[in-house]
């Protein structure tokens, strides 16, 4: 009988390949959780159209337009459910008229302060709103970033545990003699499916 040997005893034959992979994957992952955090360059809301990749606004709601609010529900390959995202319509100080990602519950009314990162919404999102709405737009301030930012971050650190786990093994510092090899193999193996589901999630929300 041929046995296949654990996931760790696969890595072995390559460990160099697998560390640098599951390194680049970790820090590309905690760079983008980080950026997102960290870097924010302050625009004003009449220019959120021209507004740099990491652009930030802020502006006060004066009017809410509730008949043009909208909600998608976003799905990984069509079949697995990721959650809703809720755009509300709002008008600010200035009189510009823009949409805000929020939670669905958010507290949106007249005097609000909203803040956040400016994002575009994708080909199709822009397509329903001009069918529907006869709106020509392409970004919104997005409300949820931080959150976006925090689960980045989780995965890399998720992934570097990962590989500490894993190098752990491979070095013998948890031997397979020790009676924490199984438990240390089971982690190993469980930990791409949080992972994976984190960015099945964010790859709907982004």
């Amino acid at each position: 009988m041929v046995e296949n040997g654990t996931l760790i005893e696969k890595i072995e034959k390559h460990p160099r390949v697998w560390f640098a992979v599951s390194a680049v994957i970790a820090l590309i992952c905690l760079l983008s959780g980080l950026t997102g955090l960290l870097v924010k360059s302050d625009i004003d809301v009449k220019d959120i159209e021209t507004a740099p990749f990491y652009g930030h606004a802020e502006a006060e709601v004066i009017e809410r337009d509730n008949d043009e609010d909208f909600e998608i529900r976003n799905s990984f390959c069509r079949f697995i459910p990721t959650g809703n995202e809720y755009f509300f319509r709002v008008c600010t100080k200035d009189g510009t008229w823009l949409f805000v990602r929020a939670d669905k519950n958010a507290d949106i009314e007249k005097k609000t302060v909203i803040g956040g990162r400016v994002r575009k919404f994708s080909g199709d999102e822009k397509k329903y709103l001009l069918d529907k709405y006869a709106i020509d737009t392409y970004n919104y301030i997005d409300m949820t970033w931080i959150r976006i930012s925090l689960l980045q971050i989780a995965s890399g650190l998720l992934m570097a545990f990962e590989i500490l786990l894993g190098a752990a093994m491979i070095k013998d510092k948890i031997s397979a003699e020790s009676k924490m090899r199984n438990a240390a193999e089971i982690v190993f193996c469980a930990l791409p499916f949080p992972f994976a589901a984190i960015w099945i999630y964010l790859l709907c929300h982004l």
